[in-house]
């Protein structure tokens, strides 16, 4: 099987089982999860949780109803200015229902917050009032989908979604037309991305060759596609084995960088200024640069293109979100080339971990320890 063919399969497998996850979700508790949010957001704080890539899922959330309605959200590490408050919203996700999250939640449930728990943990359905079962694939591949991304995937898609819909007349009619909008809109990248075999081949070669030198690997982007940057981070951090190692920046550090380190810079628009500072501070030190945006005659289109880049669809507008007024942007806001950045990045994870026989064993030897969650 052909580079290509695989992250096919892959893409397809993982697009296959969100939308299935999604649609086996009671719509009952979808509902009554809408209702909460738009009766309580207006008087009450929301607060969310999660840890890794849970977390990052979550805070599309957050990204959607602050720019959708203003709505403002904190995470827990940033919501301990005040304590929790009676009737305060409280959103937890996690794939296991276990650990730091999970104590967490029952702390602010005992609190009596009204708290909503993600998860595809069946034991805590009577555990608290708002419970979103996103169901286990028994069929699970894989080599498709290493450390269980599948969960990670269906609930970004679900946290954009309730994100869209909790102010909307007609609640539960939005959150279903967002759900097939964005799972619509991932067939379509996919369909484009097939017309892009070399720029797939030129980034697996890529990464393949940042496995096995001691060079640093960093994934950077801004707003909504921070959280993107961070999600791909963390999971190509595990790629390694006895053999091979990448060595990825999760965050920050960008002073350390060095000559032929590798930078991979994400932006829908390609215009955003401080990522194109980020290029040219790239370039002037030496590293190699490769880019993903929705527009191939973009600024970072062009700065990347001599190293590699990768046309991702989903990004309807050409402007910059920074350089763009909050109200133009309320009314094209959802985050489709950012999701489609996701499911994509995931997609060739799997491709490289497949090339370089990196199993699912090997890269949860490089998970942190369940004792920091």
């Amino acid at each position: 099987m052909n580079d290509l063919n695989f992250f096919i399969k892959a893409y397809n497998y993982m697009l296959n089982s969100i939308d299935e996850s999604l649609n086996k979700i009671d719509d009952g508790v979808i509902r009554d999860c809408l209702e909460l949010l738009s009766n309580g957001v207006k008087e009450k704080r929301i607060t969310v949780n999660g840890s890794g890539r849970s977390l990052l899922s979550v805070l599309l959330f957050n990204d959607s109803a602050e720019n959708w309605y203003g709505t403002r959200v904190s995470q827990v590490n940033n919501a301990n200015l005040r304590p929790l408050i009676k009737e305060d919203i409280f959103i937890s996700n996690s794939r296991s229902g276990s650990g730091r999250t999970l104590k967490d939640a029952l702390f602010a449930n005992k609190k009596e917050l009204k708290t909503v728990f993600i998860t595809s943990n069946e034991k805590l359905i009577n555990a608290f009032d708002y419970v979103i079962l996103i169901p286990k694939n028994d069929e699970r591949v894989k080599d498709y989908s290493l450390l269980g991304t599948e969960f990670e995937q269906a609930s970004a898609v679900l946290c954009s979604c309730l994100g869209q819909a909790f102010n909307e007349d007609n609640k539960i009619n939005s959150y279903e037309e967002t759900r097939d909008r964005i799972i619509n809109e991932m067939k379509t990248n996919l369909a484009n991305l097939t017309e892009q075999a070399d720029s797939i081949n030129n980034f697996n070669e890529i990464i393949n060759n940042y496995l096995i030198n001691d060079k640093n690997v960093y994934f950077i982007g801004l707003g909504t596609n921070e959280i993107i940057s961070r999600v791909a981070a963390i999971r190509y951090g595990h790629l390694s084995n006895e053999e091979k190692d990448l060595r990825v920046i999760y965050e920050g550090h960008w002073k350390s960088r060095k000559k032929e380190d590798l930078c991979i810079l994400i932006s829908g628009s390609g215009e955003t200024s401080q990522i194109i500072t980020y290029a040219e501070q790239a370039l002037e030190t030496g590293m190699n640069v490769f880019g993903i945006t929705s527009f191939n005659d973009s600024m970072l289109g062009e700065l990347t293109r001599p190293y590699g880049n990768l046309i991702i669809t989903g990004r309807e507008w050409a402007e910059s979100d920074y350089n763009t007024s909050i109200t133009d942007m309320k009314s094209k806001f959802l985050p489709l080339f950012e999701l489609n950045t996701y499911l994509t990045l995931d997609s060739l994870l799997a491709l490289i971990a497949k090339s370089n026989g990196i199993t699912e064993d090997d890269m949860k030897r490089t998970h942190r320890d369940e004792e920091l969650e």
